[in-house]
């Protein structure tokens, strides 16, 4: 917060010095940048600096070339401050802008120049004025005013488009956004920090990186869950328990991740007995429809599909006959079996690929293998396709029908149409949630 901090005043400067003599002495910043234009420019020097009752760190001067040009004024703020707050090694969030003084045009340059950098604004008005009322300020009937964040209302903008961007799993977007959001309102932070740790849960997620990304979701939900709780829409509470939903998902899935390690760290919590692999090849299948559906990745669902096919058998050898296709103990085969799974050298690993899997789950009477024996063919001249693409060994682009061809027979062997897929929450709302 602001008051944590040093203080930088930008104050604008025009034909009455008493307001701006009132709002320093009263805020006392530790650095203050006047805003003047040419004429203005001189009561800095001979009537501000001498009234004050303290002695500022540092100051400086912008003046704008023409104070009845808004868009002159706003570039010589612009231009400027950024390079004044580096020199003195602040930030936006130090800043409190104080419109007070100079022409209507200066005060409303200052207000656009601020504007979404999370800065506060302060106003001298006061308890009576001259000109019946119309006039400025009468000395001595101040009267200082420290205003609302404007960020807490315009941040309805950066909703809606946060809402765009994770519905279109834009994710390290909405990341950045929340973030930069969550640096310029006070009320709200919380809510955005929330949806920051949210964005780069489904983010890590959409990257299989598990662990990180339930442990994001984790805290996103713990942050969220009072505004949730406290809002009487539908909207956020639909987008709430959509997420606390995922984390559950997402706990099978990481547990499930496990059974394709050889080696697991020592780190990491023992798979429960429920693993079954099929969560994470579940998850694997929905993270191709994305790409295919959501990015219009074709190439790279087709990759993912191929995956999740070979980790079916996988698993189903691991979990079901405790055989590892990665490095196949041949003595826990029935001896009818071992001749044809023998390496070629005593000490050679056994590896076996895809079809081989599938080829060993059939000899073993398993009903997957005999679904694949049937399918093979179809999924045979998919695979040559994808084998002569451009992340293969071709030249060739995966078009849509190679995708829907390989998601129908991936489906197929997991028992499962695309519905039943684990979706990412949407987000409903338009405009102010909060």
């Amino acid at each position: 917060m602001i008051e944590n901090k040093k203080k930088v005043m930008i104050v604008s400067v025009g034909g009455s010095e008493q307001p701006i003599i009132y709002s320093l002495n009263q805020q006392q910043p530790e650095f203050v940048i006047f805003f003047t234009s040419r004429d203005s420019r001189k009561i800095v020097r001979q009537q501000i600096e001498p009234a004050l009752d303290y002695r500022p760190d540092d100051h400086e001067i912008i003046t704008t070339l023409d104070e009845q040009n808004l868009v002159v004024s706003v570039e010589a703020l612009l231009q400027r401050i950024p390079e004044i707050l580096r020199q003195w090694n602040l930030d936006f969030d130090c800043v409190v802008g104080d419109y007070t003084g100079g022409t209507k045009t200066m005060s409303s340059a200052l207000v656009m120049a601020l504007a979404g950098k999370g800065c506060r604004y302060s106003y001298v008005g006061g308890t009576a004025r001259d000109k019946e009322g119309l006039g400025i300020v009468i000395n001595g009937r101040e009267q200082q005013l420290h205003l609302q964040n404007p960020w807490d209302v315009l941040a309805i903008d950066a909703q809606r488009e946060i809402r765009l961007l994770f519905n279109r799993c834009r994710f390290r977007a909405v990341q950045d956004l929340a973030e930069r959001t969550a640096g310029r309102v006070e009320k709200k932070r919380p809510f955005f920090l929330a949806l920051k740790d949210i964005s780069e849960g489904f983010y890590r997620w959409d990257n299989f990186q598990y662990t990180q990304a339930l442990n994001l979701l984790k805290r996103g939900v713990r942050i969220l869950r009072p505004f949730a709780e406290g809002h009487s829409g539908r909207d956020l509470n639909l987008f709430f328990s959509q997420v606390t939903g995922c984390v559950d998902t997402l706990e099978l899935i990481k547990n499930d991740t496990l059974l394709f390690k050889s080696n697991p760290s020592k780190k990491e919590p023992k798979m429960t007995s429920a693993a079954d692999g099929r969560a994470a090849v579940i998850d694997l299948l929905a993270n191709a429809v994305r790409r295919a559906e959501i990015d219009y990745k074709f190439e790279d669902a087709v990759a993912r599909l191929y995956s999740a096919i070979e980790k079916t058998a996988k698993v189903r050898l691991k979990v079901g006959y405790q055989l590892d296709n990665s490095d196949l103990d041949v003595e826990k085969l029935h001896q009818s079996l071992r001749d044809n799974y023998m390496p070629a050298e005593p000490d050679e690993k056994i590896q076996l690929p895809l079809h081989r899997s599938f080829f060993l789950l059939a000899e073993l009477g398993d009903p997957l293998g005999h679904s694949y024996l049937g399918a093979q063919e179809e999924l045979r001249k998919a695979l040559n396709v994808r084998n002569m693409s451009l992340l293969a060994h071709g030249f060739n682009p995966v078009t849509e029908k190679t995708y829907r061809n390989l998601l129908d027979i991936a489906l197929t062997f997991m028992q499962l149409k695309v519905e039943d897929l684990p979706r990412f929450p949407l987000m409903e709302w338009d405009g102010d949630l909060l």
